[in-house]
């Protein structure tokens, strides 16, 4: 039976492997003028809307002006719709707009195809087992 240890070094070996494909699907759907990181960025407005430049950078990993400037690009694309913050005017909130939610989940419905077919060899069973061991990471990682 694998302890946490050997179970984390598995997890460690085969999710760049599943990210990389992810994002090879990704690619294939994205807008000749939308990155990678831009796609990562409006992926977290969409998930934490009213979020600030601050939130984006620190996911990110990126400075504030670096962040700044991507932010700004998908907001001239008509992807992100800033508004100043009721609570306290010195900041800012971003929301994706209808054209930026449209174009995430284009993106999302194309790796989600591209995963479905490299998944499409595997029998029923092994799909089985691929949705448990998600459902315990899922419990285990996702918050809220």
């Amino acid at each position: 039976m694998p302890d946490a240890s050997r179970v984390a070094a598995e997890v460690l070996s085969v999710v760049p492997d599943v990210m990389n494909a992810i994002r090879m699907g990704m690619r294939g759907s994205l807008d000749a003028g939308l990155s990678v990181p831009q796609f990562r960025c409006l992926g977290f407005i969409g998930r934490h809307a009213g979020c600030s430049i601050s939130d984006v950078a620190g996911f990110l990993g990126v400075t504030l002006a670096t962040a700044s400037a991507m932010v700004d690009r998908l907001v001239r694309g008509g992807y992100v719709s800033p508004s100043t913050a009721a609570a306290d005017r010195r900041r800012t909130e971003l929301r994706l707009s209808a054209e930026g939610k449209a174009l995430l989940d284009d993106i999302r419905r194309g790796a989600r195809a591209d995963l479905a077919n490299t998944l499409s060899g595997a029998t029923p069973a092994e799909l089985a087992l691929v949705m448990q061991g998600l459902a315990i990471l899922k419990a285990r990682f996702v918050h809220d």
